[in-house]
């Protein structure tokens, strides 16, 4: 249990005593070798690195085929790009992600509350497909055999020895039933649980090259066509899966699924979703009011509106930022340990109650990890008052890192004390090397446990272990809607201490492009409008503004003594202790959350295969400007909202970034808005002359940690003049405008929405302007597409939101985001 809300502000303020009369850095602040941090000399760029024009056109048909870890949908709908994903193996961390002791996905892995199915009873040609990752003796009893599923299919067709009491069973629960349904004790089908018997289950094909760590499972699909669908009225529904054995539930294998199937009567061309974002839900107690408590509001609101356009809606997008990762004055070991999965309960808890299904897209704040190097006066302070790291973790039950010893965690923290953000490991998530490919040979690289961190926690396998997939598609009416991951930065530098991390920023691997590559092709063939959802805009800049520029990435050195006492003293303690509420300004709570300060991070060093620089936020917008049927792009992480629509030669990214004196002095403010980055950034630069800046060999001292002065703006000179140099190789004029691979037409909406918590950077009528959309799918430009988004605003004093407007989005002109005659500019203040 947590300290109550009075002891946790008496730890705060014993925690600034602490920092005012301790001496010494952080844990972290020891040097380390180069890698990929000192990002200006990694970038150092082959003018001939750019890949041809000729690229990115569409997927060759052959290559479409399915993966053998992915389950692609008849409509070639990307259920899952990596079935795996949930797999504890790849989910390897020290602290459970369990919430309640239940683990939210083990073997449905689809349809999910973060990745749900829309099944459309009308189209004679849909299915719903449930999969399973499955251990053999699960179901060795029902006697499987398995035949060629015929065709050219990899697939095997597998006949299971099935009767009432043996079998699997398949169950869709009206919510009236939930209650009762989710207990493993439940006897089924009862009124309002619908028991579906599959058409047919296929298992996936299982190569000589598949790796053994992810071989120790069958993956099973198990496909229910329209007569198996037919006495399934329309409606929101649970899913449920267990074995049975002789009339009883088999060893506990079951699983619940919220909200995970939508069924309709018929697919509509034109519709509405509902797209809320940058939830940031928080759990400390300065911070759950302006986080959790607003996505209460949210699913109380969006399920009581009566406007037709949110009570009709087919579904809810979502852009990033569902958790904080922490909060401001989150950094005590019990509480930042045990962070997302305390988050997360308190999400589902939240989630489980909307009458819509949600697609949920994955944010920097989703995302961080930790290997466990504690700030040195945490540690002080936790021990004044008995507490530490071993006695958090020994209290926690279902540990997450197979075979954990303390021993064994403690030998690992000493190795890497000069890396406080771990080990540089090419590892994304999970325990595989992943390169881009279509045989597991050539996309997956185990790598052995000994060469990889030892995670305390990471965001993304508790967001795999409660919501879904990191990314994935989904197809209604003419529409194909891409999720994408734009924070698939390796695990070393998604690493800090609770929500205080470096790098937070956008970028993808090489695997998601060439999937998105696929996705695109797929769209393309089906005569499909496609909407990309991410969080972060890959044109990098920051708010929108200075497009262009990449934050370069650079290690997390640790939490120094005066960043705690800028976190504290400065931002945080004033605010909790002296004042009954939070009264901070939305700047003044940025300067601490750092949220919209960094777009797109520049290259990683580790990337070997290629010119010594991948820009992804480059190749990214490579796709949308040989792609003219992707047209809409829909984003969040800023808390605004915006609206843009480019049209064919406008400018999508320069190739060449120009900024004034004091453009450029604003980038630097910005690197350094957030204490932890700038602390990295000092270990990085040493005075050269005066005014001048170089970036600092291994071992040389460090600059002061004054986080109350400014970096020079020649600090970033080196930075941004490669930074010139990349663009200029990465984006040939023909990659710069927007333009239509065969002339014509062509234009692009970008959207973005402010947050669905109280850290708005707008106004509306003098208020902050936090909320959520409609958007409206019509056909006012030949094929649907999104035309007219409708605002709603939270009102504080009922708890509640309210409608603001109406605005069109005008695609046949050029609309520049904050430009005098645009509609979304003109509704809102910034």
């Amino acid at each position: 249990m947590g300290a109550s809300g009075p002891v946790r502000r008496l730890l705060a303020i014993a925690l600034v005593g602490a920092i005012a009369s301790a001496s010494g850095l952080g844990c972290g602040d020891g040097g380390e070798g180069r890698d990929g941090a000192e990002t200006a000399s990694e970038g150092k760029p082959d003018p001939g690195g750019s890949a041809g024009d000729d690229v990115y056109d569409e997927v060759p048909a052959a290559a479409l085929r399915e993966r053998p870890w992915e389950v692609v949908s008849k409509k070639g709908e990307t259920y899952l790009a990596n079935v795996f994903y949930a797999d504890a193996s790849q989910n390897e961390q020290i602290m459970p992600w369990a919430l309640d002791g239940r683990t939210m996905i083990d073997r449905l892995v689809y349809p999910t509350l973060g990745n749900p199915n829309l099944y459309v009873k009308a189209d004679a040609e849909d299915e719903l497909v449930m999969v399973l990752r499955i251990e053999p003796d699960a179901f060795d009893h029902l006697k499987p055999s398995r035949a060629p599923e015929g065709g050219d299919s990899p697939l095997k067709a597998v006949t299971l020895t099935e009767d009432g009491d043996n079998g699997f069973s398949f169950l869709l629960v009206a919510r009236s039933e939930r209650a009762a349904a989710e207990s493993s004790t439940t006897q089924l089908p009862r009124a309002g649980v619908f028991r579906i018997a599959p058409t047919k289950v296929l298992e996936s094909p299982e190569p000589a090259d598949m790796p053994a760590a992810l071989a120790k499972r069958k993956t099973l699909r198990f496909v229910f066509d329209r007569a198996a669908m037919a006495n399934v009225p329309p409606g929101l529904y649970d899913a449920r899966f267990e074995v049975r054995k002789n009339g009883a539930l088999f060893a506990n294998v079951y699983e619940y699924q919220y909200n995970a199937v939508r069924v309709f009567d018929a697919e509509r061309d034109e519709y509405t979703a509902i797209n809320v974002t940058d939830t940031q839900v928080a759990i400390g107690a300065e911070y759950k009011a302006f986080t959790a408590d607003k996505l209460d509001d949210f699913v109380d609101a969006v399920n009581a509106e009566t406007d037709a356009a949110v009570k009709n809606a087919a579904f809810i997008t979502f852009n990033g930022d569902l958790h904080n990762g922490g909060s401001p004055g989150s950094v005590r070991q019990r509480i930042v340990a045990k962070t997302y999965a305390d988050e997360a309960k308190r999400v589902v808890g939240a989630l489980k109650r909307l009458n819509f299904p949600i697609f949920l897209t994955a944010g920097n704040h989703d995302g961080y990890a930790a290997v466990g190097h504690v700030p040195s006066l945490v540690k002080t302070v936790d021990e004044k008052v008995g507490d530490s790291l071993k006695k958090v973790i020994e209290e926690q039950n279902n540990l997450a890192w197979p075979d954990y010893s303390w021993d064994a965690f403690a030998a690992f923290l000493d190795d890497t004390l000069a890396t406080p953000g771990g080990r540089h490991t090419d590892i994304f998530e999970g325990t595989f090397e992943r390169r881009a490919g279509e045989t597991f040979s050539a996309s997956f690289k185990e790598v052995a446990r000994r060469d990889r961190n030892v995670i305390l926690y990471d965001g993304f396998y508790q967001w795999q272990k409660t919501y879904g997939p990191l990314y994935t598609s989904w197809t209604f009416g003419k529409n194909r809607y891409v999720s994408m991951n734009s924070f698939e930065l390796r695990q070393h530098r998604r690493t800090g201490w609770g929500m205080y991390t470096v790098n937070y920023g956008g970028a993808v691997s090489k695997p998601q492009l060439e999937w998105l590559d696929r996705e695109l092709t797929r769209g393309k063939l089906a005569g499909q409008d496609l909407v990309v959802l991410m969080h972060h805009d890959p044109r990098g800049g920051h708010k929108g503004q200075d497009l262009g520029y990449y934050s370069p990435m650079i290690e997390f050195r640790g939490i120094a003594q005066s960043t705690l006492n800028y976190i504290f003293s400065s931002a945080l303690v004033p605010a909790v202790c002296k004042q009954p509420n939070w009264s901070l300004s939305v700047d003044e709570r940025e300067s601490c959350l750092h949220d919209g300060l960094q777009e797109w991070m520049g290259p990683d060093a580790l990337d070997k295969d290629g010119p010594g620089f991948f820009l992804s936020g480059v190749e990214l917008l490579k796709r949308f400007v040989k792609s003219a049927h992707a047209r809409t792009m829909v984003l969040g992480h800023v808390h605004f909202n915006s609206l843009e629509v480019l049209q064919s030669g406008d400018v999508l990214i320069p190739n060449r970034l120009s900024m004034d004196p004091a453009t450029q002095s604003a980038n630097a403010s910005i690197e350094a808005a957030n204490p932890v980055r700038r602390l990295a950034w000092e270990d990085r630069l040493v005075p050269e002359a005066p005014g001048a800046w170089r970036f600092a060999a291994p071992g040389m001292p460090s600059l002061a940690n004054d986080v109350e002065t400014s970096l020079a703006p020649g600090s970033f000179d080196r930075w941004r003049s490669d930074l010139d140099t990349m663009l200029r190789a990465a984006t040939p004029p023909s990659m710069t405008t927007l333009s239509a691979p065969q002339g014509g037409p062509r234009e692009l909406a970008i959207l973005r929405f402010t947050s669905g918590a109280d850290l708005a950077s707008q106004k509306y009528e003098g208020s902050s302007m936090y909320g959520y959309a409609a958007l409206h799918v019509t056909k006012q430009t030949g094929a649907a597409r999104i035309n007219r988004m409708t605002f709603f605003k939270h009102d504080g004093a009922a708890e509640t939101f309210r409608k603001i407007d109406t605005v069109d989005v005008d695609r046949t002109k050029s609309i520049a985001a904050r430009a005098p005659s645009n509609p979304v500019d003109q509704l809102f203040e910034w």
